[in-house]
């Protein structure tokens, strides 16, 4: 009985392994070649895991000519990619998950920078409101030389924009 892939169509392959199974990838590793009759040395596998069903696959030995031999191979050759790209996925996740937690925790920061300046504007804007002169509970109007006073409200205001809005877009 030969266990493994089956050459159907040129573009196709079918696999008649029980570990080939749609949807679990960790069955793949459990997957193993059989012997061939050659004594030629085999190129190292990566340790999987072992369990019984494998080290009966394991004994039992291969009819098959040189050509075989050589899709055995490649076959191995792409289950050895296969567990090095499941290997590389799962470290690019992990990596994918630590600096999401980092965006997450700088996104926060920003927010309360801008939060901080926010507060601190509003702040120097009730200043500015507390020193203006008052006459019975009402504020007088104070009027300073050649409209400096608006000026400098306008840079103010014009610096308090452009901080709110560089912050807000950094935070995004």
């Amino acid at each position: 009985m030969k266990v493994g892939f089956r050459k159907v169509a040129t573009s196709r392959w079918e696999f008649s392994n029980d570990k080939f199974q749609r949807g679990k990838r960790d069955l793949l590793s459990h997957i193993r070649r059989r012997k061939a009759w050659s004594n030629r040395p085999q190129p190292p596998l990566p340790p999987p895991h072992q369990n019984q069903s494998n080290n009966q696959d394991e004994d039992q030995r291969s009819t098959s000519t040189s050509s075989s031999s050589s899709s055995d191979n490649q076959q191995q050759r792409q289950l050895t990619m296969i567990n090095i790209l499941v290997d590389e996925n799962k470290r690019l996740k992990r990596e994918n998950g630590v600096l999401s937690s980092e965006l997450t925790s700088m996104k926060r920061k920003c927010q309360d920078l801008l939060e901080l300046v926010s507060a601190y504007v509003g702040r120097e804007q009730g200043e500015r409101e507390e020193k203006r002169l008052k006459l019975f509970g009402v504020r007088l109007e104070v009027k300073e030389g050649g409209g400096e006073r608006k000026k400098r409200e306008k840079e103010e205001e014009e610096v308090y924009e452009t901080a709110r809005l560089l912050l807000s877009q950094s935070c995004k």
